[in-house]
């Protein structure tokens, strides 16, 4: 992306550039049926690519849009002729303009009723990389609303004209929401793609999609050409020429002879020459059947001809090839860019998705009056961060702490309505000398069995203690934790923090002031299936120790599944025990110069690169038993401070950078969990960590929203002469890694970090980046905020496995990492509870949440689960819910009702999840 003056040069040098190539070109006419020659169709559509937030901050880029408005509502009124503007396929611009004019909301909202503006059918247009797959559909579903709550139906049509590429599963999700085709530009090429083709979703179903030229851009040179209309009111021969060239290349380009013209350049006013270019176009060019009309229109005439159409499936990730290709670079390193930004943001969907959706869903269930309100505020507050220049982190510094400021706003709406469902459900006290029992909720739709992190807060006059070694060791509670069967479970101390305060839950769901001693917990933990269940803690006259251990040697442990050894320079070697399959010299850590910015890495012609597991090392056990033994490994890095602005090489001047890791080997876990703490005090650098593999893997996989998907470790040759790098840098979500017919090696991530690469040298090692730290931003002589100073965590995990990867047990161990547990005190322990359960857990349940559509004023009764198969095979299961359910029918990604499911006779309802595909249930209960 690049300003508005680049833009228009060069989109009118790409005009001069087809007249020069293509000449006269000749269109094609077909025929119909009867042999009476039909003229190939030409759709003339007007927008304003809106960027909310960019190289300015929201708010004068709103007032620009007011003015934009403005402008051209006085335009339609005054002439009829002015047929449609599209607003840029959103409708948070609706919100945006009225909060400012809210007298003029009769004009829009007639226009909007005429169809004549176009709004929707997103919210706002989101990246694809960044955001989960259930983000697509609720922007989808918010932009809807805000439509319909104006009464107007959204525009109909895929608008993706400027994302930095696209997922493979962007087709499936708009066909399931009733969006039969779109538009697309970043990376596809005019050598690989026609016009129009079909693109294949994952589980098969078909989006028609219109593909942008490469040198046109989505604004076409019309944007140039109409700065030529000048005074004399009539466009000049040449620019007339350089229009209808390009206009019949695109018709030469197209299988079914159609063509768009999208006329709707970053920020653009519409201008009374747009009626003068519509006309004068359709005048010279009476060989097509030439039209002023919608970006829908269009999708309904390439949709209907979609079977006839040559179909592409998957990733669109080419890069820019051709020089000439204008300003349509592909843009890959936005996934590295403002770590803080992606990790608050994976942070706010999890506790949306994971807790604030099916605790709303569960209270109302067993009939709480949830304010559900409160879920459609957090999810814009979360949402109006997504678009591709405010999430990827390639704005001006005022745009990403403004996002700092939704982020918490999405997080406090989400978190208090959690707080709220949990004690409508379960009795929290928050008197901390009543302390008897904890309940621990967990909301993910599978039972958990593991070693569950809690904080318990003891009053200070706990009246059993001991010392442990006389009179000079520290003072401890004794307790113990008892279950519901009244069996003792076995727990871990690992710190105690005394007089201190934690809140406590009370039974409104607000926060209690509270003091005491808090005890950090590892508790060995059986948890049931979407819901809670509770221990009692009761006084003891039993020492309390970590008695027995998990380590094997002074630096190595393990436990059913893995075996790790530390080495004392840091790196480290995990084995599967049941393959054999060792991993070692894991933990490599690289840093290089970034003298880029937000949208790429800058690699400097002149490098410095620095890999090692550390300068200086330290080694040491942290916490040890039997449960869990977590080893810390505290590095220093010897590193230059920066970059030389003057000579874009890293300074001779060096600083040290301070990197911990801990890392976690506990009972019944499959991996080894990793905590780093970064202390960044060097600026202008990319830090990675590196875990050789030695498995020759030519493919690596990865999860990318609704899809695993399968990419290429080598780049090809050929790419050398390409006019932009094919990266070997990738995006993933929350996944990626490599194998071969033994097993292999992922790396499971549950927040902020998405960008990978594999290396082919050393053989098949995974690259996973924490962070890159830039100075440069948009229009500016550089600012601080990007170089991200300060403290920064992270934290993965490192996954062996054997035999072919299994994406649905990965993706449980990453929703474990990402939703946790909450829990609170109570007098009395509630009998186990668990309000969903599914009987096979075959796949994914991406969303378990209250129904689109429901009257606030009316008594929730409805709800809706979404399951989704990584699979190649028909995922088949049942779902069993604690309320009684009276009937269930499968629907689209809009909630829109498609056939009815018979119950079985337990009431549960059984459901199909097609490979690789989405099933999306609405039921109903007593």
């Amino acid at each position: 992306m690049f300003g508005k003056k680049f833009i228009v040069g060069a989109l009118f040098l790409a005009g001069g550039i087809f007249i020069a190539s293509l000449g006269q070109a000749e269109n094609e006419i077909q025929q119909d049926m009867k042999g009476t020659p039909v003229k190939s169709k030409v759709f003339y559509c007007t927008s304003s690519h809106w960027d909310r937030e960019w190289y300015e901050p929201y708010q004068e880029y709103r007032m620009w849009l007011v003015e934009m408005i403005d402008r051209l509502l006085g335009l339609m009124e005054t002439y009829p002729e002015f047929r449609y503007f599209h607003l840029d396929g959103q409708a948070v611009v609706l919100k945006d303009y009225l909060e400012i004019r809210p007298e003029n909301k009769e004009r829009l909202v007639k226009l909007l009723k005429e169809r004549r503006i176009l709004a929707g059918p997103w919210f706002d247009l989101p990246d694809e990389w960044l955001i989960s797959g259930e983000s697509f559909i609720r922007n989808i579903q918010l932009g809807r609303r805000t439509c319909q709550e104006l009464g107007f139906e959204p525009l109909r049509f895929a608008y993706t004209p400027d994302q930095f590429g696209h997922i493979a599963a962007l087709p499936m999700i708009m066909t399931g929401m009733g969006i039969p085709a779109g538009v697309v530009w970043r990376g596809t090429e005019d050598s690989q793609y026609p016009t129009q083709y079909a693109w294949v979703g994952p589980d098969g179903s078909k989006m028609a999609t219109h593909k942008l030229a490469d040198q046109m851009s989505y604004g076409w040179p019309f944007y140039a050409a109409r700065q030529r209309l000048g005074n004399s009111g009539a466009l000049d021969e040449e620019a007339l020429q350089s229009v209808a060239n390009s206009m019949h290349s695109e018709l030469g380009r197209s299988p079914i002879s159609m063509a768009l013209m999208l006329d709707g350049q970053d920020h653009q006013e519409p201008t009374e020459m747009m009626m003068e270019l519509a006309k004068q176009i359709a005048t010279n060019n009476p060989d097509v059947d030439f039209k002023w009309g919608t970006l829908e229109e269009y999708g309904d005439a390439i949709s209907a001809q979609v079977d006839a159409l040559p179909e592409r499936k998957g990733e669109l990730r080419e890069v820019r090839r051709d020089r000439d290709a204008t300003c349509q670079y592909l843009i890959v390193h936005t996934i590295s860019s403002r770590y803080p930004v992606k990790q608050q943001n994976d942070q706010c969907t999890a506790l949306l998705e994971k807790w604030a959706e099916p605790y709303a869903l569960f209270h109302a269930m067993a009939g709480g009056k949830p304010v559900l309100s409160y879920l459609e505020h957090s999810w814009e507050y979360l949402v109006k961060n997504h678009p591709h220049d405010s999430i990827c982190g390639c704005s001006i510094d005022q745009v990403h702490r403004d996002m700092m400021y939704r982020f918490d706003q999405s997080r406090m709406l989400a978190d208090g309505l959690v707080r709220r469902a949990i004690a409508g459900m379960s009795n929290p006290q928050a008197d901390v000398s009543k302390l008897s029992g904890v309940v621990v909720h967990q909301p993910l739709p599978f039972a958990r069995k593991g070693i569950i992190e809690l904080d318990v807060l003891f009053p200070g006059d706990w009246k059993d203690r001991f010392i442990d070694g006389l009179s000079s060791g520290e003072s401890v509670n004794l307790f113990k934790l008892v279950d519901a069967e009244g069996k003792v479970m076995p727990f871990q101390l690992s710190s105690i923090e005394r007089n201190d305060v934690l809140k406590q839950l009370n039974d409104t769901g607000r926060r209690q002031y509270a003091s005491g001693d808090i005890y950090h917990l590892a508790v060995e933990m059986e948890l049931p299936s979407c819901g809670y269940t509770g221990f009692r803690v009761e006084h003891s006259t039993e020492a309390i120790r970590n008695f027995g251990t998990l380590r094997t040697g002074l630096l190595s442990a393990a436990n059913e599944s893995v075996a790790f050894e530390l080495h004392t320079d840091g790196s480290a070697c995990l084995t599967n025990k049941a393959t054999g399959q060792a991993f070692d010299g894991l933990f490599c850590y690289e840093d290089g110069a970034d003298v880029g910015d937000g949208w790429t890495l800058g690699r400097a012609v002149k490098d410095v690169a620095y890999r090692t597991p550390g300068a200086r090392v330290s080694t040491s056990v942290d916490e040890d038993g039997s449960l869990r033994t977590v080893f810390r490994v505290e590095r220093e890095f010897d590193l230059p401070s920066h970059v030389a602005r003057d000579t874009q090489q890293r300074s001779s001047e060096h600083a040290i950078l301070r990197v911990e890791d801990l890392i976690y080997v506990e009972k019944h876990a499959p991996y080894v969990r990793v905590r780093t703490t970064v202390h960044n005090n060097i600026k202008d650098h990319r830090l990675r960590v590196v875990f050789p593999t030695g498995i020759a893997a030519e493919k690596s996989f990865a999860e990318t929203p609704f899809a695993v998907v399968e990419r290429d470790v080598a780049i090809p040759a050929e790419s050398a002469q390409w006019y932009e790098r094919v990266n070997p840098e990738k995006a993933y979500t929350s996944f990626f890694g490599v194998q071969d017919n033994a097993g292999g090696l992922a790396v499971l991530s549950p927040a902020g970090m998405h960008e990978y690469e594999v290396m082919e040298q050393p053989r098949g090692a995974l690259a996973l980046t924490l962070f890159r730290s830039t100075y440069k931003t948009v229009m500016t002589g550089g600012e601080p905020d990007g170089e991200l100073q300060g403290d920064l965590t992270f934290e993965y995990m490192l996954y062996p496995f054997g035999g072919a990867f299994d994406a649905v047990d990965a993706l449980h161990h990453v929703a474990v990492a990402q939703a946790g547990v909450r829990s609170h005190l109570t007098e009395e322990v509630p009998a186990t509870c668990s309000f969903v359960r599914l009987e096979k857990n075959s796949a994914i349940v991406t969303a378990l949440k209250p129904a689109e559509g429901y009257d606030p004023t009316q008594p929730l009764r409805h709800g809706c689960i979404r399951l989704w198969n990584p699979g190649g095979e028909e995922a088949r299961d049942t779902v069993h819910f604690e309320s009684r359910i009276v009937s269930a029918q499968r629907c689209n990604l809009a909630e829109t009702p498609i056939e009815p499911i018979a119950l079985d006779a337990d009431g549960g309802i059984p459901v199909a999840v097609p490979p690789y595909g989405l099933t999306t249930v609405l039921f109903e209960w007593e």
